[in-house]
């Protein structure tokens, strides 16, 4: 599922874009981090992507501006939202482009690594079984 496949991990937090970084690169991915919406639109400008999976709050330029920045260039890089407030009204945004689905933080590895491949493999229904809030795996 994973090889020739490039995702693109952006959170302000270095742990967690190392650990889900370590678990896409053991299946088989091709992975790149950002730390800010910032650097990942960097990073989108040289590069194409299959998935971006993106935290919301982060500094200089969060995932909400991102997402609006990628819609408005016309990315068609399909996107799973990290989020700890599944209640962000700015989620909900028309500006932003289709998310395929959120993780809520906090989640499992097992759950992450699930949502990701089923994504991967367009089996959105699958991924929508894993919104729930997952415990450590």
């Amino acid at each position: 599922m994973g090889p020739g496949k490039k995702v693109l991990i952006v959170d302000d937090e270095k742990g967690i874009r190392f650990l889900l970084s370590e678990v896409l690169n053991n299946e088989g991915f091709e992975v790149s981090q950002a730390q800010d919406g910032q650097e990942s639109l960097d990073k989108l400008e040289k590069d194409r992507f299959d998935l971006v999976v993106t935290d919301i709050n982060m500094p200089r330029l969060d995932g909400v501006a991102m997402l609006r920045s990628m819609k408005r260039t016309g990315r068609t890089e399909k996107v799973i939202i990290m989020t700890g407030d599944p209640s962000d009204q700015r989620l909900s945004d028309t500006e932003i482009p289709n998310v395929v689905t959120r993780l809520i933080k906090p989640f499992g590895i097992g759950n992450f690594l699930s949502v990701v491949l089923a994504v991967m493999a367009g089996r959105a229904e699958g991924a929508e079984a894993n919104q729930v809030r997952g415990t450590a795996s």
